[in-house]
C-alpha cells in the first residue's frame, strides 16, 4: 500500500504544479519520516518495486538528498531505462529545477506511455 501511495506521489509531482506542491511534499515528508522508521523494510520494498539491486538502492540513498528522492530517482531510471548512475547525475544537475525538468531531461515525456 506504501508504494501504491508512492507511485501516485510521484506520478502527481511530474504532473501537477502549484497547488498540488505543498500535498506532494507533505506526502514525500511522510514517506521519509517513514523511511527513516524502518530503512531497511524501505530499502527493500523500494528495490523489488523499481528492480533495482540492493547496490542500486544504497548508491541512490547516498546520494539523493533524501529517501524520498532516491525513491523518485529509482522510479525515473525504471520509467526511462537509463541507469541508476545516469538518473542521479542528472538529479544532482537538475534537481532545483523540479521533478518534471528531470523527467523531461531524461526523455521522458508528459502524457507519454511512461506516465500510466
Amino acid at each position: 500500500m506504501l508504494y501504491r501511495h508512492l507511485v501516485m506521489a510521484i506520478a502527481l509531482v511530474l504532473f501537477t504544479a502549484g497547488w498540488a506542491q505543498a500535498d506532494i511534499n507533505a506526502y514525500l515528508h511522510d514517506l521519509n519520516v517513514s523511511a527513516q522508521g524502518n530503512l531497511g523494510g524501505f530499502r527493500t520494498e523500494v528495490g523489488a518495486r523499481f528492480g533495482a539491486s540492493g547496490p542500486q538502492v544504497d548508491i541512490a540513498l547516498r546520494s539523493a538528498d533524501s529517501p524520498a528522492d532516491a525513491a523518485v530517482c529509482l522510479w525515473l531510471a525504471q520509467q526511462s531505462r537509463q541507469p541508476v548512475d545516469v538518473v542521479l547525475r542528472e538529479y544532482r544537475a537538475s534537481k532545483n529545477q523540479g521533478w518534471g525538468t528531470l523527467a523531461k531531461n531524461l526523455g521522458i515525456k508528459p502524457g507519454s506511455a511512461a506516465f500510466k
